[in-house]
């Protein structure tokens, strides 16, 4: 598909090939909304909301932490520990944090995610039980993975909005030669 970007999903595959597809695309598209910012844009808030792209940002690394780190590799969750024991609000970024390290932890994560989601697909797919359980049962990987797609999808229509509302920036999706350091 050379008049696509490499992270657009296939034409056509598997569920599994579109459900990657899917997840990586919003990770590239909010990556963009909240790429090249200062600490006073990443902290930036619409009056009627307490979201900004650096909580957003710090939110989707322990979000990524959570599902990929301890739900499907079921390894402990550094960036979710690390959050909880500073006492420190997923959302919360203070303006005094280098937006460097917000960014490098996000890419970190999502680094990380994607190298566990390629583990999970040499072994087998996405029908594997997760450490997820609720009332004795487990969910599948498949079903963390539509958990992760869904949360994206929120916040990507949140990192529209503030975006747009910080410097202009619209679109849909990224641009074409847009990628992200973790994607390859």
């Amino acid at each position: 598909m050379e008049n696509f970007p490499p992270w657009e999903p296939p034409m056509g595959g598997t569920e599994q090939v579109h459900l990657l597809g899917m997840l990586d695309r919003l990770r590239v598209t909010f990556r963009y909304k909240a790429d090249g910012l200062d600490i006073k844009q990443l902290t930036f808030k619409l009056p009627s909301s307490e979201l900004s792209l650096g909580g957003l940002l710090q939110h989707l690394a322990a979000v990524e932490d959570e599902k990929f780190t301890y739900f499907i590799a079921r390894e402990r969750p550094e960036v979710l520990l690390e959050l909880t024991a500073e006492g420190r609000d997923q959302f919360a970024v203070n303006p005094k944090d280098d937006p460097s390290a917000l960014y490098q932890r996000y890419d970190t994560m999502v680094a990380k995610s994607r190298r566990i989601q390629a583990g999970v697909v040499a072994a087998g797919g996405l029908d594997a039980p997760s450490a997820l359980e609720f009332e004795g049962r487990h969910a599948s990987v498949r079903r963390v993975i539509c958990d992760l797609i869904e949360e994206y999808g929120r916040h990507t229509g949140h990192a529209d909005l503030l975006r747009e509302a910080i410097d202009g920036r619209v679109g849909e999706d990224a641009p074409f030669d847009y990628l992200p350091a973790w994607y390859a």
